[in-house]
């Protein structure tokens, strides 16, 4: 689960667009992932980065499911309730933090490293506040990766996490 807590961090995800992942929802050879938005109907795409793409990949090894975060014991086939766990993690390094606060960090977060409010925005599937970001600016993938990895190594390098890619 440590997995799933750390790509809400760094995605911005929902708790449920990122239970809720297939293995079919995620374009390796592309390095995206499309989640399935509680706004948009189709859902929506975001960039793939190295750790999260890292972090997925180790997990595919030993799973059997076709659910990324499966569960044997829930109706739905994988995990609805991770807060259990979450909050013991929280109590053992002693912070105040619920999952939904993931989410609200990495917009928090992203302005550290002056990702531009659009940006978040669309990878974290807010609607466009503005009439101008609603029809006029296209972003395409490879910009929002390029702005969702910088933000990434930020993180990585403040917890002090290497890794090979």
């Amino acid at each position: 689960m440590a997995t799933f807590y750390i790509c809400c961090l760094l995605t911005g995800a929902r708790k449920d667009e990122f239970l809720s992942l297939t293995w079919e929802d995620l374009d390796f050879r592309w390095k995206t992932i499309h989640l399935k938005d509680k706004v948009e109907d189709n859902g929506r795409i975001i960039p793939m980065t190295k750790y999260v793409e890292k972090l997925l990949r180790d997990l595919k090894k030993t799973s059997d499911s076709s659910y990324i975060f499966s569960s044997n014991t829930s109706a739905t086939g994988y995990i609805v309730n991770p807060y259990k766990e979450f909050k013991k993690i929280c109590n053992e390094i002693d912070i105040q933090l619920t999952i939904h606060g993931l989410r609200r960090s990495f917009k928090s977060l992203a302005e550290w490293v002056d990702i531009p409010v659009g940006v978040t925005a669309q990878i974290s599937g807010h609607k466009p506040s503005a009439l101008a970001e609603k029809h006029y600016t296209v972003r395409p993938m490879d910009m929002l990766r390029g702005h969702l990895q910088k933000y990434e190594n930020w993180v990585l390098e403040q917890a002090k996490i290497s890794f090979k890619n």
